[in-house]
């Protein structure tokens, strides 16, 4: 398995380790990173740090992706993105600790969600952020819209309209995102500090700021419609054009 549980201090690492994809996830490495969320949110860490080798997450595997779908009906494809990509969403929303995002290099797409849904991001000054889903004329699969338009209301639309890149600086102006030159030392460290409130007190903390959250009804409307997308000419078309093929498995 390429994603690995540490403990540093009071924080468990959660680190995604497929460097030669740039964390890139396809439905089988997004189960095993969910599965890890939630055995590390499972433990008796103040704080849980997600992070990845050498990248955050690229965003989803497309060959991987296109493999999986590949026939596949709009109600196959739409079980697929709710019981393994939004396992995802589901296992940060339900940590019982504190989640931190740790984000080196790129956080693009399903990649950018995954920093959302954390309760606290940190960002390295060459990290690059975007929201990639509509360059491939799909959707936040995984929440992204409504997590973004929370943090920072009317941001979706401006990247949409300017190519989906989200700048470091922009990042840190509209309160997403703090800057940090070593972002896993930054968030660790953020973790020691949590530790000093307590478990109970940390627990009550996690239930009463994540109540705007998307909830289950939410995200499987994002399936839905992700469903239907990705099933589309249009959908075809685009990867058509892009060159990229399904992984063979």
């Amino acid at each position: 398995m390429s994603v690995t549980i540490d403990r540093v201090e009071h924080a468990a690492v959660v680190t995604l380790r497929w460097p030669e994809r740039r964390n890139a996830l396809g439905p089988q490495e997004a189960g095993e990173v969910a599965e890890a969320i939630g055995e590390a949110a499972a433990s008796d860490a103040a704080a849980l740090v997600l992070t990845g080798e050498r990248a955050f997450c690229a965003g989803g595997d497309l060959p991987s992706i296109l493999s999986a779908i590949d026939g596949a009906a709009p109600a196959d494809v739409e079980r697929i993105v709710y019981d393994r990509f939004q396992k995802l969403a589901r296992a940060l929303r339900g940590s019982r600790i504190p989640t931190i995002a740790a984000v080196n290099g790129a956080a693009i797409g399903l990649g950018l969600d995954l920093a959302l849904w954390c309760d606290r991001r940190f960002v390295a000054p060459s990290a690059r952020l975007g929201q990639g889903w509509a360059r491939m004329g799909l959707i936040p699969g995984t929440g992204g819209a409504a997590l973004l338009e929370r943090l920072a209301p009317g941001l979706l639309w401006k990247l949409l309209g300017t190519g989906g890149d989200l700048t470091v600086e922009e990042a840190a102006a509209h309160g997403i995102a703090e800057v940090a030159a070593d972002p896993v030392a930054a968030a660790v460290e953020f973790a020691s500090a949590l530790s000093r409130a307590g478990t109970d007190a940390l627990a009550g903390y996690v239930e009463l700021t994540r109540t705007g959250l998307p909830d289950d009804h939410y995200l499987h409307e994002c399936a839905r419609l992700q469903s239907h997308r990705l099933t589309s000419a249009d959908f075809a078309h685009r990867v058509e054009r892009s060159g990229l093929t399904a992984r063979n498995t």
